[in-house]
């Protein structure tokens, strides 16, 4: 048998855990020296002590794991650990979006406004068929959840030949990126007479995507959060030549959104224009 300070070496934690764990009854010493008070522990209670560290760091509670180790196995743990993994795998690519959302903000900085990776190209749009929901209060990760319950939902009842491009229309008058008034579907070469019962209750009806004289377009690549920088480029053009936007920016997809590669989205961002009134703003310089 081993003193405390012998232990903690063998099981690499600190003597002080060890006798926290001893006074609330959740791992105990074999024996306690009645004279001398030394508390004594066998290399024999490593996997029950592992077992208690192992759910601990799972996220269970002490009152938890004092409730259900003996119960748990150890094929339940792994489970619990690939539930766990999955979460801190979805935690490290939301920082990693953070860091590249953070760094394209100083890029732009860095380039005195000037986006040079974005050609703006102007076209009209014929009115078509388009096959979408609406929800007129959507976050972003609701929408690109929603964009695959539809995908699935879509190719399993349509044929493709009669499906377009993945359009999203952003109906809202402001950006709120926790509050988005979206329609999303698919353009359809024909219009549908039925409509396709969504998960939730809601449903896809076909309705017309009006016909554009004028939208201002570019085409953006990689992660959604980034998509402003399309945005900006539009915007940029617009008060270079004088024009407005005058409706609901459109956003198709020429690759579905696959969540697994987000740096695969390739997305033309469309936003109808008309020409202003007033002569360009001159700014004097400071």
């Amino acid at each position: 048998m081993f003193r405390i300070g012998e232990f903690s070496k063998i099981a690499q934690v600190s003597g002080r855990l060890l006798r926290y764990y001893d006074r609330i009854g959740l791992f105990k010493p074999v024996r306690i020296d009645a004279a001398s008070g030394y508390r004594y522990y066998s290399a024999s209670q490593l996997p029950e002590l592992n077992r208690i560290l192992a759910l601990k760091e799972l996220g269970l509670t002490l009152d938890e794991i004092a409730r259900l180790s003996p119960q748990v196995s150890t094929n339940e743990m792994r489970s619990m650990l690939i539930g766990k993994k999955a979460q801190i795998e979805q935690a490290l690519r939301e920082e990693f979006v953070r860091m590249r959302y953070i760094e394209s903000r100083i890029n732009q900085i860095e380039r005195e406004g000037q986006l040079r990776d974005y050609a703006v190209v102007l076209k009209s749009a014929a009115a078509q068929p388009f096959l979408a929901t609406r929800e007129p209060a959507m976050t972003l990760a609701a929408c690109r959840a929603a964009a695959q319950d539809i995908g699935r939902l879509v190719l399993a009842q349509i044929h493709k030949k009669n499906l377009g491009h993945f359009v999203l229309v952003n109906h809202s008058e402001l950006w709120e990126a926790e509050h988005m008034d979206v329609e999303m579907g698919f353009l359809l070469n024909d219009p549908l007479e039925e409509e396709l019962a969504l998960p939730g209750g809601k449903g896809m009806r076909t309705r017309e995507l009006p016909a554009v004289d004028v939208l201002a377009t570019t085409v953006h690549t990689g992660i959604p959060e980034l998509g402003y920088c399309g945005y900006s480029a539009l915007g940029c053009w617009a008060e270079a030549n004088n024009y407005h936007f005058a409706g609901p920016s459109r956003e198709m997809f020429l690759r579905f959104p696959n969540p697994d590669a987000v740096d695969e989205i390739v997305a033309e961002i469309q936003v109808p224009m008309e020409k202003s009134n007033t002569a360009p703003l001159s700014l004097a310089p400071l």
